[in-house]
């Protein structure tokens, strides 16, 4: 169970999110619809939220995220399943492996343990940002050179 503090829900779940879905669309080759990927956001932020303050083992919070994840590029973004699935994994893949290693780097160079981390909300969200950052750059750059790694027929822009 875990409580997160409003600031890093504000600086932290709210970006992390909109890069998760833009990311997936961008991956894709599709266009975004921000009003679309703003609510999706949001939406999951929310359900993330209350998820995580439910009694479930270790594990089990991240696999529901990640199938609320794939439901709202269904539902809000208007993907086909096998399109959305794809740009679950991507995102989810992505975020997971910067998330992993720029953290574990940050963790060595500044000696705080996870603890340390968890427990200070300011810290918590701060943590997060550079590969938050590293993560938009990447999806700027895949953006702007109209780089997909999975190229969809259609325009889902609406």
């Amino acid at each position: 169970m875990d409580k997160m503090p409003l600031i890093s829900i504000i600086f932290y779940s709210l970006p992390e999110a909109y890069l998760i879905f833009s990311f997936g669309l961008i991956a894709l080759g599709q266009k975004i619809n921000v009003i679309r990927v703003i609510l999706a956001t949001v939406f999951f932020v929310l359900s993330s939220y209350i998820i995580r303050m439910l009694p479930f083992p270790f594990g089990m919070h991240t696999a529901i995220g990640i199938a609320i994840i794939f439901l709202f590029f269904m539902i809000i973004l208007r993907l086909k399943a096998k399109h959305a699935l794809i740009a679950t994994l991507i995102s989810s893949g992505t975020l997971i492996a910067l998330e992993n290693s720029i953290l574990y780097l940050f963790q060595i160079e500044l000696n705080l343990t996870p603890k340390q981390i968890w427990q200070d909300p300011l810290m918590r969200t701060l943590i997060g940002w550079p590969h938050l950052l590293v993560w938009s750059l990447i999806t700027l750059i895949i953006y702007k050179r109209k780089i997909h790694i999975v190229r969809c027929r259609g325009n889902l822009e609406l």
